[in-house]
């Protein structure tokens, strides 16, 4: 290959590489979470539903009961008498 060619096949590489480059600064874009534009808000449901829900029978009765014993867990932890020795 000819110093020339070889210049030429370089030159025509980097002026692709600008071509993207400036194809890919040139695209659009789409900005979302605005926090002026408010969505709407979902329901969220009471403590006395969650509650309700909780002492129905089944799987969400024993996930509602290990919920209420691990923060049991972390009141007594937190409450614990500290001692200096």
């Amino acid at each position: 290959m000819e110093k020339q060619s070889f210049w030429k096949y370089e030159w025509n590489l980097f002026l692709q590489d600008m071509q993207e480059l400036g194809e890919f600064c040139l695209q659009p874009v789409e900005i979302t979470g605005i926090p002026w534009k408010k969505k709407p808000q979902m329901l969220k449901p009471t403590v006395q539903e969650i509650e309700q829900k909780a002492d129905q029978v089944g799987f969400w009765q024993n996930e509602w009961n290990l919920f209420k014993k691990d923060i049991s867990n972390v009141v007594d932890f937190l409450t614990q008498p500290v001692t200096f020795k």
